[in-house]
């Protein structure tokens, strides 16, 4: 009788593979050294860097460039000299109660009218020029500025571009200013308390060639 070979269950070999534990994203980091970048690399790097590098160096020329321009631009001819505004005007011709034109002691205690008050009270004639920045005319700019001790005259400029209300400006009627005209010249004779005004460019430089 063929003798039967009994297998323990208990000694039964695991037919499973037993895991191995994937190590960890840290380990694996530790164990793969970084990767070094290539020459193209590195050299396409440096290329960037100095593309902007010289883009911020235009950039800078550029506006430095455009803020000169822009300061010359707004530079005009007469900047050097006292300009005044529509009120100004008419506190300088305006008549008070008793009948007399200009009334100066409103610029009195004020720093700001310190140069326009010396030649008020330092001039019997005052002048007051009348432009447009945007439209000057040469031929009047160059005979202003050819008059010789301008700066200490009463001779004052209003720029029309500017002062776009002036000829709405209650006050100023007597004035006789004319709004088709982008150049005047208002003569205000203080003793014979008398105004001119010159309309045409040609009886401007007439006036004008006299000082």
């Amino acid at each position: 009788m063929a003798r039967v070979q009994t297998v323990d269950p208990k000694k039964k070999k695991s037919n499973t593979v037993p895991t191995q534990n994937p190590k960890s994203k840290a380990e694996l980091a530790k164990t793969n050294p970084k990767r070094e970048p290539s020459k193209n690399e590195v050299m396409f790097f440096r290329i960037g860097m100095s593309v902007i590098a010289l883009t911020l160096v235009i950039l800078a020329i550029v506006l430095v460039i455009q803020y000169f321009v822009k300061q010359d631009e707004e530079t005009g001819p007469f900047d050097d000299y006292i300009s005044i505004n529509a009120n100004d005007l008419l506190v300088i011709t305006q008549e008070d109660e008793y009948g007399v034109f200009g009334d100066f002691s409103y610029f009195d205690g004020k720093e700001v009218y310190e140069d326009l008050r010396t030649v008020l009270y330092s001039n019997d004639f005052i002048y007051v020029y009348f432009y447009r920045s945007s439209d000057i005319n040469e031929e009047l700019e160059t005979a202003i500025l050819a008059i010789e001790g301008l700066s200490d005259m009463a001779f004052l400029f209003v720029d029309l571009d500017t002062e776009t209300t002036l000829f709405e400006t209650p006050g100023l009627e007597h004035l006789n200013l004319d709004d088709t005209r982008d150049n005047m010249l208002l003569i205000f004779d203080l003793n014979a308390q008398e105004f001119q005004l010159e309309i045409r460019v040609s009886d401007i430089l007439i006036e004008i060639n006299k000082l």
